[in-house]
């Protein structure tokens, strides 16, 4: 009886993957993103929009945070954030990179220490299986900090649930 039970456990939520050699595309393009505040004519959704000569901006705050909602659950594979182009560079930094299904539940993917360099392409590369909806950048160091990244790429492959009861 234990036995069925753990069975019946294991097969209530089953992940299907589409793929162990599944193609990772940019998830991130064109998603909603959320600001932790907002500066000027600089929006949220600049860092998702394919383009390094704009960028995002928040206010100045002690820890500014940027969220991407991907609408659906995905395997992260990799985020790629880029820093200006233009300009100021070292605004970006000492930042956590974090996945999560929800807002209040995210799981930490990488840190970049120090600070960037105008143009500078930053790689974290998330643990093997990390899944989420909302992929977050926060800066993590300082007190008056603005985040002000030109891109964010999130490279990664829709997971889709099935629900199995046995």
């Amino acid at each position: 009886m234990r036995s069925l039970l753990i069975t019946a456990l294991i097969y209530v939520q089953h992940v299907n993957v589409i793929s162990s050699n599944a193609v990772f595309t940019n998830v991130a393009y064109s998603k909603p993103v959320t600001l932790s505040s907002e500066h000027g004519l600089y929006p949220g959704t600049n860092a998702v929009n394919g383009l390094l000569s704009d960028f995002t901006h928040t206010a100045t705050e002690k820890l500014p945070w940027l969220r991407i909602d991907l609408g659906a659950q995905h395997l992260v594979h990799e985020i790629e954030v880029f820093a200006r182009s233009d300009c100021c560079g070292n605004q970006l930094h000492d930042f956590d990179v974090k996945v999560g299904e929800n807002i209040h539940d995210m799981e930490f993917c990488g840190h970049f220490t120090g600070h960037a360099f105008t143009g500078q392409r930053i790689a974290t590369f998330c643990p093997h299986n990390t899944m989420g909806r909302y992929v977050q950048l926060q800066i993590v160091s300082g007190n008056s900090n603005v985040l002000t990244p030109a891109e964010v790429l999130v490279w990664g492959v829709h997971v889709q649930r099935k629900r199995r009861i046995h």
